[in-house]
This record gives C-alpha cells, structure tokens and sequence, in this order.
C-alpha cells in the first residue's frame, strides 16, 4: 500500500484539487490522506473544511478564531504548520507528498518533506504572478519538489528552463474545469432564494485580494472600485478576499458598502453549484483573482483584471486589462458589459481546459518511481 499526503491551503484550491483527489482514492493500492491547513477551520473564511468531498481529510485540526492581518502572525503561523506537517510526516511515514498551488502556507509541507526524504508532487507550478508573493513561493517549491503537473505548456517550458529534467514535467491543464461546467443549472430564483439578488439584472461578480508586493494606496484602489461600480449602475456580488496582508481592511470596506446599498451582497464562500452558476448568470467579472483568469472563460464571461496581480499568466480573450483609475475601471466595465465585445467571445476557447482524462493524470502522481532516482535531481 502506497500512502499519499495531499495538503489543501484554503478555499483557493479547494474546487481545483477534489477531482484529482477523488480520483487517486479510486485507487484501492493508495491510502489517500488529506490535511486541510488551519485556514480551512477559520469560521471568518467560512469553516471551507466541511467542503472537503467523502471526508477525506485526516483528522481535525485546532481551529483558530483570529488569523491577525500582520506580518509576524503569518510567519507564526507558517511556523506551526511547519511543526505539524513534521509530526504528521514522522507519524505517517507517506511514500509521496502532494501539493497544489502557491499560498505561503504550502512551503509548510513541502520544506518538512526534505529532511525525512520524502518525494514531492507540485501541482500548479511554472506560472507568473507579477504582483503576488505566491510568485516568489511557486518557483521555490518548483525547486524543492520532484514531479511538476502544470496548467499551460507554456509553464512546463519554464519549469524547463529552471533545470528540470523532462520526464519530471506534464502539462494536464485544469481538469476541474469541466466538474465546473457540468453543475446543474439554477434558476434566477433559487439564486435569488440564496443571495437576495435577481440575476435578470446586470450583475458584476467581484474578488479584491491584496497584493502584497505591489506599491499602492489599498483605500484609493477600493474608492475607485467601488465608484466605479456605482457609476456602472449594475449589481453586484463580491466574494471574500483571501488571507494575504489587508485582507482585514477590504473586507471591512465591502461590508460597510453592502449595508448601505441592497444592490450589493458579500459572500464568505461560494458552494461549486453557485460558483458556477454566478459565472454563468453575472454579466462580468472584475478584480484581482485567478478565477478571472483560468475559470471565467471556460462560461464565455467577460473580465476586467485590475493591477498587476496577475501579470505574466496566460490570458484568454475575455480578459479586460485596467489599472485602478476610476475612469479606466469605468470604461472596462462598459466595456465587458456590451454586447459588442460579449458577442466576440462565443466561439472562445478556454486555453486552459484539459483534453486529458483524470485516470492519465493521476497515474503520472501514483506510478511506481525509481525512490532514488526521482530524489536526486540533475539540473539540465
């Protein structure tokens, strides 16, 4: 029996590993085990651990009530999950970590499987995000892990360029893309029923995360933000930002705009049938999120892509590019909304779709390795 730790950081991976996860514990030669970090426990993120599909993670973890918005409580909190995933390592014994994405929370699993020998699985790597740390993260834990499972062969190419051997690399796009695109389909008025809001009319779907590396004035960015949408005269739905530096800040902006105004509703976390449905349903998307990037095409939804977040990913022909200068968050909204630029994304092909079964994917993680061979890297 081969034993796989996988680790899920928050809500940001969560819809994106379950289908790989679900289909690694088809396989009766795998004990799948699957740890959720203390961000999954926060009832401020919305308790995302109850999310987990066929309760696959481990044990329970000690919940948190506060995650302090400052420097010193990340890397305390880093620390930790350091300490635990050591103890759970030496306690469990796995033949293979598995990690998806790039928060800072998974250098936790990946720096404790070195010592202990254990071989990595790094989903998601080879990316560029110009103006999140995770840019600085996702190239070091390309560096420490021992099989790579990308997006878009452009990232395969650069993790080639970093000095990986070849046959460590496979590009498998974003098979959850199609998990998303088969939800049911809800009504206007069971959305309605859950949110208060009538989709009939214009509704912007909107995620504001901090962006830690960049230079800027958080308050002047949100004001713009938020006239901008005003001015739009559209609805709209704003999901909670993650738990970078600031996120205390916005989320206490997006409440006290929503109290105001009814045409404007937060939500903690979004269920995967809702997610999919506001992107089937909202006439724009607009932000800083990756959602914009990979999920919003593959609905043929139009987005506006504020700052440099995302710099340097791939971007399908949906994507509006702006700075946060009112009169330009204004004009991509309009923009997005028409149905002059909306008819041109009808025959749109999402870059990031994978034609690649989950069986084929998942064989390349769970295959019998030469230990040795894969634990010794050459740089080519």
């Amino acid at each position: 029996m081969k034993t796989i730790i996988a680790y899920s950081v928050s809500r940001s991976d969560l819809y994106r590993f379950q289908p790989i996860l679900n289909e690694i514990n088809k396989n009766k030669k795998i004990d799948l085990k699957v740890v959720a970090s203390h961000v999954h426990y926060m009832r401020l993120f919305g308790n995302t651990f109850k999310e987990f599909e066929n309760k696959l993670y481990i044990e329970e973890r000690k919940k948190i009530k506060v995650l302090k918005d400052n420097p010193n409580s990340i890397v305390n909190k880093l620390s930790d999950e350091l300490n635990f995933f050591s103890n759970l390592i030496k306690k469990k014994n796995p033949d293979l970590v598995l990690v998806l994405g790039d928060r800072y929370e998974m250098l936790a699993p990946v720096i404790a499987s070195i010592p202990f020998n254990v071989p990595v699985a790094h989903i998601y790597g080879g990316a560029v995000t110009v103006g999140a740390i995770d840019e600085l993260v996702r190239h070091s834990m390309t560096k420490m892990s021992h099989l790579h499972l990308t997006a878009h062969k452009n990232y395969s190419n650069r993790i080639k360029k970093m000095g990986e051997e070849i046959w460590r690399i496979k590009t498998i796009g974003m098979p959850d893309l199609k998990v998303l695109k088969n939800q049911k389909k809800m009504t206007t008025k069971e959305i309605f029923t859950l949110l208060g809001l009538n989709l009939k009319k214009k509704t912007l779907l909107v995620t504001l995360h901090p962006t830690v590396r960049e230079e800027i004035n958080l308050e002047k960015q949100i004001n713009n933000l938020f006239k901008a949408i005003k001015t739009s005269d559209h609805q709209a739905i704003f999901t909670y930002p993650n738990s970078d530096l600031g996120y205390e800040y916005i989320i206490k902006k997006i409440k006290k705009l929503c109290k105001k105004n009814k045409k404007f509703k937060l939500i903690k976390f979004s269920s995967k049938i809702l997610y999919a449905n506001l992107l089937r349903n909202c006439v724009c998307m607009i932000g800083n999120s990756s959602s914009g990037i990979v999920e919003a095409a593959s609905f043929k939804l139009p987005v506006v892509n504020l700052g440099i977040r995302q710099s340097g990913k791939e971007k399908p022909k949906n994507v509006i590019n702006s700075d946060f200068k009112f009169k330009n968050i204004l004009k991509s909204i309009q923009k997005g909304s028409s149905k002059k630029f909306q008819s041109r994304l009808t025959t749109l092909k999402n870059p990031y779709e994978s034609s690649l079964s989950m069986k084929s994917i998942c064989n390349f993680i769970t295959r019998k390795y030469d230990k040795k061979k894969l634990l010794l890297k050459k740089f080519v």
